[in-house]
């Protein structure tokens, strides 16, 4: 399993008793029965989509995972971002995944509670929702162009509760990566089934 990403792909404020951050990529290793040896999480914090194939993609491309899990545009969606550009991003990220033989699974980009707590003006909080639902747009058309599940908003509607967040508004708490890891974990186990009949 590769999981490339940013902040909240690597696990921050889910503390790993083993050390450094378990988080909804850990989780999810163990729920699908992947041992910690066969787990790599190149995310790193502050990533857009660019820095996760301009940086990260190219610490994995030797490698064939089974599953490959993305999880970023938080930071796109923040600090803005090229829709043509990401789908390109995007595009080359799922083609090496397929060329690969993964599994490739998404995950959207919720709406986090920083939008509530931030005194940001609601002019820029309105385009901050506008970029995250674009880019959820093109996580949604790349995975249906490479024969991928992209789950549903309402799949993961549990993660619009404040109560899956740490106080900064901004991270997961540990229950909420659970949450995603639990839900990714069906999609996932879903597609690595249908791969293995």
């Amino acid at each position: 399993m590769v999981v490339l990403g940013d902040s909240v792909a690597e696990g921050q404020d889910d503390p790993d008793p083993a050390g450094g951050w378990l988080g909804w990529a850990g989780r999810l290793g163990a729920h699908l029965g992947i041992p910690r040896d066969l787990r790599l999480n190149v995310s790193d914090p502050g990533a857009t989509v660019e820095d996760v194939v301009r940086d990260q993609l190219p610490a994995v491309r030797h490698l064939r995972p089974a599953l490959v899990v993305l999880g970023c545009g938080m930071n796109d969606a923040l600090r803005g971002f090229e829709r043509p550009a990401a789908a390109r991003r995007l595009d080359e990220l799922f083609g090496w995944a397929r060329e690969r033989g993964a599994v490739t699974v998404a995950i959207p980009v919720p709406r986090p509670p920083l939008l509530d707590l931030s005194p940001i003006s609601q002019f820029r909080k309105k385009r901050t929702v506008q970029r995250i639902h674009d880019f959820n747009e093109e996580l949604a058309r790349v995975s249906h162009d490479f024969g991928m599940a992209f789950p549903e908003a309402a799949a993961v509607a549990k993660v619009a509760d404040p109560a899956m967040w740490s106080s900064d508004g901004i991270h997961l708490n540990p229950d909420g990566h659970a949450y995603v890891a639990e839900v990714i974990a069906q999609i996932a186990g879903n597609l690595l089934g249908e791969r293995v009949s």
